[in-house]
């Protein structure tokens, strides 16, 4: 019933550990697609065959090192309704998908996300991540988004009709919620930690790319509707962006 997605584009430490944690999910009635790519996209398919064996796990290869495109490739080969999100480095709780299936249903919902465990690269614990809830999420969006990427689960068909995953070094899903959120998507977070999300110190530089993004996605969004809020975001990105380089 659940489709899980998830592009690998190195093999380390973290990477076992990210798959059997969704392979150990309570909730059996699971794929999981793994995206190897990149010019070592054959080696990483080695790696995770000779280590794991199950059914339910699918491995597709793409020499094109991108998180969007390999995202686009699994989407369009998962058999399944519902569509769950997953990094190679992070660490899905055991009831992580029963439980936000059942919120999805219950709510009548096509996206739901969570809150997160933050974890360094040891994974020892370094603090929590609230997203917003509710009606606080469209009111965030414009300004950054309101989803934790890997804690995400979502309808198929309701990404296929946006086109899916469109751009983006560090951002492709950000740019996906604004394109949703033009759909009246009907989303929410869950006030749960499903997720242990790793925070990796040498993400600098792909933070900085990703804020330039940003700013890109909210011109376009103003342009398309114009309103105070989304011309205030444009500003509001772009200084996010100057601090960040300024950083560097």
């Amino acid at each position: 019933m659940i489709s899980v997605i998830m592009g690998v584009h190195v093999v380390d430490d973290y990477l076992l550990n990210a798959i059997n944690s969704i392979l150990h999910q309570s909730f059996s009635e699971i794929e999981l697609l793994v995206v190897a790519n990149g010019k070592d996209c054959h080696i990483i398919e080695q790696y995770i065959n000779s280590n794991i064996k199950d059914d339910r796990l699918v491995i597709l290869k793409s020499k094109i090192p991108q998180l969007a495109y390999s995202l686009n490739l699994a989407i369009d080969n998962a058999k399944y309704k519902y569509i769950a999100r997953m990094d190679s480095d992070d660490i899905s709780y055991p009831d992580r998908l029963r439980r936000q299936l059942n919120y999805l249903l219950e709510n009548n919902l096509d996206m739901v996300g969570s809150n997160v465990r933050l974890i360094d690269e040891s994974g020892s614990s370094i603090g929590s991540r609230i997203v917003p809830k509710g009606r606080d999420i469209n009111k965030k969006i414009p300004f950054g988004s309101a989803f934790i990427h890997p804690s995400c689960m979502y309808k198929k068909d309701l990404i296929i009709k946006a086109r899916g995953y469109n751009s983006g070094f560090n951002s492709e899903d950000y740019d996906l919620w604004l394109r949703l959120k033009r759909l009246n998507i009907s989303w929410d977070n869950m006030n749960e930690i499903l997720l242990d999300y790793r925070i990796h110190t040498k993400a600098t530089q792909r933070a900085l790319i990703g804020y330039a993004e940003s700013a890109g996605y909210a011109m376009r969004e103003f342009i398309l509707r114009k309103s105070l809020t989304n011309f205030i975001a444009i500003f509001y990105h772009l200084l996010k962006s100057f601090i960040r380089s300024k950083k560097k």
